[in-house]
């Protein structure tokens, strides 16, 4: 659910086969599959094949998103990690995309620690930041909302929230922010991860 709402509102967590194939049908998620990383088995990892901003697909390398031979590189998706981190080739791109469209955004007068785009917003004018989606391994497309990855520091200036990988041996994370007004299935059993919009906030 929404961080910024007040009071925080609840969530909710099933877990077993039946109830996981009952809210599938309930709320018609749409699935991509989880790829399994020997070397790091604890981790959901899911295949990211394109990356658009506003509708434009960018040009970044499918080699960018894959594992190699040593377990480095890929994508997880992780309830534990707040804000979103892109491999640095995928994230300057990423950036660049958010920049263009933003050209009509004036800047904060002072910098925000911690963020390379940060814009001033007036109170109506959230419908006028671009989206971003991720076209996944499976046909599906995760596009969640800009309220998900633009955040508020500082009153009327909204910042990227997303970050740079810049290890090599690191992987792009899909943090809880991106994550929020989803609901989420988790099926080990079919190694799928099933989303929607539709039903996060009841059981």
């Amino acid at each position: 659910m929404d961080y910024t709402i007040a009071p925080p509102p609840k969530s909710y967590l099933t877990i077993g086969a039946a109830e996981s194939d009952a809210v599938s049908r309930l709320h018609k998620m749409t699935f991509t599959p989880l790829i399994t990383n020997p070397l790091s088995p604890t981790f959901y990892y899911l295949g990211i094949r394109t990356v658009s901003v506003a509708g434009r697909k960018l040009p970044i390398s499918p080699s960018v998103w894959s594992v190699d031979e040593l377990g480095n590189g890929g994508t997880v998706i992780d309830s534990g990690t707040t804000l979103t981190f892109l491999a640095e080739p995928a994230y300057r791109l990423v950036l660049a995309a958010f920049r263009h469209r933003l050209v009509h955004f004036t800047s904060p007068s002072e910098s925000i620690p911690g963020f390379d785009l940060c814009v001033n917003v007036s109170s109506d004018s959230r419908a006028s930041l671009p989206r971003i989606s991720f076209g996944l391994t499976g046909g599906s497309v995760f596009s969640p909302p800009a309220r998900n990855y633009f955040i508020e520091p500082a009153e009327r200036v909204k910042c990227l929230a997303i970050q740079p990988v810049t290890s090599e041996a690191g992987f792009s994370v899909i943090g809880n922010l991106m994550q929020q007004g989803f609901l989420f299935e988790f099926d080990s059993d079919r190694s799928r991860l099933g989303f929607t919009r539709r039903g996060c906030a009841l059981p």
